[in-house]
Formats: C-alpha cells, structure tokens, sequence
C-alpha cells in the first residue's frame, strides 16, 4: 500500500529540534474532549482549556503532533436547592484532569477538585468554579508530575521502543519509526540511539527526498514557474541517484532565465551543500508542506 506522507519531514524536524537539550523534560499535549456528555458548555470548556494553557509554559497543549492526551472534565456531583423560596441552588462539581497515551491510553497523571457552589443554576455554578480554578496553585505540579511519569514510562520500556522501531524500519514503516522516537525524552537512556535511528532515516530517506523534489520542480517548469522549479532543485544533492534528472532540469532552464537567477541559484545550492545532515533535514523539513513523500508498506 503507497501513503503520501509529508508528514514524515516534519516529524524528522520536531526530532531535531531538541538536539543537545539538558533542560527538564517539557512534553507537548493534544488536548481532548471526554467521551462522556458534559454539562458544561462549549465556551466553558473553552476557558478551561485557556487556564490548562496559561499554567503551561514549558510545552504546548494544542500540539498536533503528540502521542500524548489532555483530558479536561467537568462534572455535577450533587445538586440541592436551598432558601424558603426555593431558587437557589447548592452544586457540588468536579473539574478533572487527565494525561495519557494518545494510542495505548496508558495514564499519567490525574488531577480532581471539588467545589461547592451557591448559584441559580448549573451554569452560573460553572462559571464561578472556574473562577476558582484560574487561581488553583496545584496545576503546576499537576503537569511537572505527568511529564515526570512520561519519562519514567520510556526509562522503563526503551527496549521495546526500540525493538518495535526495528520492526517498522524492515516492513519500511517509516512514518511509525519517527512517530515512535520523536518523543522520547532527551533524559532517558535511549534517547541518543533514537537520535541515530532519526538521521539514519533521514539518510536512507534522501532518494525519496530527491524524486520528490525533482517532481515538484518539472510541475513549477511546466507552469513556467522556473524560479520555483529552481528553488526545489537547489536541495537536490550530488549523491543522490535522481541527481542526473534534477541537472537535466536545471540545464533545460537555464536557457529560459537570466544569468543573474542563475547565479543565484547555484549561491543558493552550494550554502545547503556546505550545510550539517542535521541542518539539512531541518530545512527540507520546513518544506514539508510542499514535499509529498512516498512510502511502501
């Protein structure tokens, strides 16, 4: 089965990007919706997930490329009214939180706080809640204990990463290799053998890169575009196999441009081939929205 995967690159440039971090480890979430029906509103829900993100500054809780889960609740536990008139109510509710894999739902952390609200309705209740819960001193710890059980999870169980990376490598999996080493921790044991699986990928990758590259350059060609079609050929490199058809391309516009796009050109080609591999991956990386990688399987 074929996948158009220009997610690969920029999963191999998230892997990167920590490269030589010594600094406490800072996991990224994808916060979720619970399952269950929730007796607070949209805009409610809204601003718990902004007080979630003004108590985290050391990783992103709308990252889309996170195999780890935020999950925000908010629940009525008992509801009484009181006064002789009977139109004021006394709510109990509880704001949750949850941190967990995305894939496997191993947990985290979880974090519970009542409250006990004198309000007109359920609604109002929340509102104050969450007045409330902006001042909560305990998020903090909250999250400085899950990123701390998320490493300890991978200390634990590096082995089996690292033997089920192997496996994807020889069925050519490449995506579920990177989606695996991305986000180990750059304190646990492994963490620099999964750095070396990452750029021999990108490495072994290069063919894939280059095709690639060829093929948007002859659509900007045949759009005339020959600028565009330049800028994609400037990251093919000398070692490649489709290193040929990208000159072939390269002699055919340069007949259609001026000289002074050409020099530019080559000025351009010869900064990235001075560049490290790690630089390189970060930079085509960066055009990942422009690359379509085709992986077997």
């Amino acid at each position: 089965m074929k996948y158009k995967v220009h997610t690969l690159l920029l999963l191999l440039f998230w892997s990167i990007v920590t490269l030589g971090q010594k600094k406490e480890y800072q996991a990224n979430y994808i916060i979720e919706e619970p399952i269950n029906k929730q007796v607070a509103s949209k805009s409610q829900l809204d601003e718990l997930n902004e007080i979630l993100k003004e108590n985290y500054t050391g990783g992103s809780l709308f990252s889309n490329q996170s195999p780890f889960v935020l999950i925000p609740s908010i629940t009525i536990i008992s509801e009484q009214t009181a006064g002789e008139v009977q139109v004021v109510k006394v709510i109990k509710l509880e704001i949750g939180l949850t941190s967990q894999g995305k894939d496997d739902r191993s947990i985290f952390n979880r974090f519970r706080h009542s409250y006990i609200i004198t309000a007109e309705d359920r609604s109002k209740a929340i509102d104050k809640a969450l007045v409330l819960f902006r001042k909560e001193r305990k998020l903090k710890a909250f999250f400085e204990q899950s990123n701390q059980n998320i490493v300890a999870f991978y200390e634990s169980n590096c082995s089996t990463v690292l033997n089920t990376v192997k496996v994807n490598i020889e069925r050519k999996e490449y995506l579920k290799a990177i989606s695996y080493l991305s986000y180990v921790p750059e304190t646990t044991s492994c963490y620099k053998e999964s750095e070396r699986i990452i750029t021999k990928i990108f490495l072994d990758s290069k063919e894939e890169s280059c095709r690639a590259l060829v093929q948007k350059a002859l659509e900007e060609e045949a759009k005339r575009d020959y600028t565009k079609a330049l800028y994609f050929l400037q990251f093919v490199e000398t070692n490649t196999k489709c290193y040929n058809s990208a000159t072939a391309l390269i002699n055919k516009i340069s007949d259609k441009i001026d000289e002074a796009t050409i020099r530019n050109f080559e000025m351009e080609k010869l900064k990235f081939s001075k560049l490290t591999d790690l630089q390189k991956m970060e930079i085509i990386a960066k055009e990942s929205n422009y690359i379509g990688l085709t992986i077997q399987e």
